[in-house]
């Protein structure tokens, strides 16, 4: 869930490990987190407070080992609260995220995105790490790509039978692991990549055309990379139409690419549901993403 704090108790929080700030000021877009700004000095810090230490804890991870390659936030500190809520101090990136820049400014910074992905392929990950969702320590749980992806429908691992207690018209969920499970042969690779699990115009900082931060990076994972170009075409942002459609023509070509990508798309949506629903985690508007994945089940990623 997401805390509420003041801005008064974030303030007092801050000052327990620095004296000295100035400008506090509230950042928007945070889903799970309550996110601010502040200056301590000649630096420029993000404060993100929430319930999910492991996240914050997995972005210094993520810097620690490949922040050299890719441009994701420093974390210098990661704190608990009395109450238990997590908290977090990153250095501030020059920049604003793609959903606050101009139409003509996210055009503009179509191809470098695809470029920053792309170029976090290219990163070294530590031997035997595994695939899927890796944790702060980079460890992720499955043996194998296939294992990860076929996991959203092994009820040992995701019981969905429990979607019966909830007030939820669920036809697309049997209908896309149906799918998913008919096309799972595609859900294969030979090694393991380093991807953005969750790229958005939310969490991804652009300044002068260029890209300067991925950042709430909790969501990433070890497999293939065109999950990352996946996760572009399930959530369809209106305000990303450049760049989902450079994605297409680059990436949505051959039938085997396709169906890698359809793949995809099911499974990503039916994590969402699977969290948000019985989970109760905190996501997006769940009509909308069963409405979705209904529509990618009926007509694929057209």
């Amino acid at each position: 869930m997401k805390t509420n704090y003041s801005e008064a108790q974030i303030e007092k929080l801050i000052m327990k490990h620095y004296s000295n700030i100035a400008n506090l000021e509230s950042l928007s877009g945070g889903l799970v987190s309550q996110t601010f700004f502040f200056q301590s000095g000649d630096s420029r810090y993000v404060f993100q407070i929430g319930d999910r230490h492991e996240d914050y804890e997995k972005q210094h991870y993520i810097f620690s080992k490949f922040g050299k390659a890719i441009p994701v936030r420093e974390v210098v500190g990661v704190h608990q609260t009395e109450d238990g809520a997590a908290y977090c101090f990153s250095n501030y990136i020059e920049g604003r995220k793609l959903f606050d820049l101009s139409d003509d400014e996210r055009r503009e910074t179509a191809e470098p995105v695809i470029s920053v992905l792309l170029r976090m392929s290219e990163v070294e990950l530590p031997v035997d790490s595994g695939y899927g969702r890796f944790d702060a320590n980079g460890k992720a749980p499955y043996e194998t790509w296939h294992d990860y992806i076929a996991a959203i429908y092994n009820d040992k691992v995701y019981d969905w039978s429990l979607l019966s207690n909830k007030n939820f018209n669920d036809m697309a969920v049997p209908k896309a692991i149906d799918e998913l499970a008919k096309n799972i042969q595609f859900a294969q690779i030979d090694k393991a990549y380093l991807v953005n699990g969750d790229a958005g115009s939310y969490n991804i900082i652009a300044f002068d055309g260029q890209i300067t931060g991925l950042i709430d990076c909790g969501s990433a994972l070890y497999g293939d990379p065109l999950y990352c170009m996946a996760n572009l075409l399930f959530w369809n942002e209106d305000k990303l139409h450049y760049l989902i459609s450079l994605v297409k023509q680059r990436y949505y070509t051959d039938e085997y690419n396709k169906q890698k990508l359809y793949c995809y798309a099911l499974r990503i949506g039916l994590e969402e549901i699977y969290n948000t629903v019985i989970l109760n985690e905190i996501g997006y508007d769940i009509s909308w993403v069963n409405n979705r994945l209904e529509e990618i089940v009926m007509h694929g990623l057209q």
